[in-house]
């Protein structure tokens, strides 16, 4: 019996559905993780095929030089630790100071402030206002840069994984310290990763928007968005459209060595392009763990409904091209 593809239960050909896609205007993914020029090249095969016109990749601060000299400007970076030295004690601190000042030497415009929940697994530093986050705050503001964060996670992972809310806190917990910041650092940009970790509860991020005019949202997490955005797709088309300017689109793929897949990397531009520009309703091509995590009866490789919001041009063009392009000022 062959085995299941994760990234193809369907057995898609990504390239062809690529092209079928109603969209043919840029696109620039603000959020991805290309670590090794290796796993670039194969993951620029399925960009190119998707219409990814620009990357803003976090990666390891030595493969800056490698990425340059062979993509170019197609390529923009954002400073992030050294998250293969987590355990180390300075990681988050002190050497992680110092590297924002070598990402911006770089030309990196963008600084990653990463507040997930299991964070406090690794440190108490990972709260996101800590003096020490505050400190790389101040420092990342005065070089020019805007700000990215990673707060919320999953409604399912609140329900399993974080049960212990006097570890990790609930989720709404996970708001306080973004919103003193966000006051505080009202004269930077900050990206809510994920939908601000909350695609889940539109309403909650309506609530965020109108309160902090200096928030922006990107649609990475490919898993997480079909699942919670299929659920209310026309809410989210009303969300995108009462919110021109402050979406923007992002696939958190992870291009390394030790996952390298053309269809993992397609799966990910196809379901979101889904998404965002058909009315398709069937299954996603993409097995989601978290189903089987809540439900334990579901087959290991289940997949969510996949039900399409089919945004109106205008509100493609600025979600995919135009919002990044101000933001960044390009």
């Amino acid at each position: 019996m062959p085995s299941v593809n994760p990234a193809n239960l369907l057995g898609l050909q990504y390239r062809q559905e690529a092209s079928a896609l109603p969209w043919r205007g840029p696109i620039w993914d603000v959020h991805a993780h290309i670590n090794d020029v290796e796993s670039a090249r194969l993951f620029f095969q399925a960009a190119d095929a998707f219409g990814i016109e620009r990357v803003w990749s976090q990666q390891p601060y030595d493969q800056l030089d490698a990425l340059r000299a062979e993509f170019g400007e197609r390529i923009q970076f954002i400073a992030v630790p050294d998250y293969f030295r987590r355990n180390e004690p300075d990681t988050f601190t002190t050497n992680w100071l110092k590297r924002i000042e070598q990402f911006a030497a770089k030309g990196a415009r963008c600084c990653k402030f990463w507040a997930a929940p299991r964070g406090r697994d690794l440190t108490p530093h990972l709260s996101l206002d800590t003096p020490i986050r505050r400190e790389g705050m101040r420092l990342a503001r005065s070089l020019g840069m805007m700000f990215m964060t990673h707060v919320g996670d999953p409604d399912t992972w609140f329900a399993t994984l974080y049960r212990d809310a006097n570890k990790y806190g609930t989720k709404p917990h996970q708001y306080e310290p973004l919103e003193r910041l966000l006051d505080e650092f009202g004269d930077v940009p900050w990206i809510g990763a994920h939908m601000a970790g909350d695609p889940e509860h539109l309403d909650h991020l309506q609530d965020l928007l109108d309160r902090h005019a200096n928030l922006y949202l990107d649609c990475s997490a490919t898993k997480w968005m079909v699942r919670e955005l299929s659920k209310h797709p026309l809410e989210f088309r009303s969300f995108v459209q009462r919110n021109p300017g402050r979406v923007l689109f992002g696939s958190d793929i992870v291009a390394s060595k030790a996952d390298m897949s053309f269809d993992l990397f397609a799966s990910r531009y196809w379901a979101l392009r889904t998404l965002l520009e058909t009315d398709h309703d069937g299954p996603s091509p993409i097995v989601d763990p978290d189903l089987k995590m809540v439900d334990p009866s579901m087959p290991a490789d289940s997949s969510p409904r996949l039900r399409g919001a089919k945004l109106d041009p205008a509100s493609l063009g600025m979600l995919y091209h135009g919002a990044a392009k101000r933001l960044m000022r390009f």
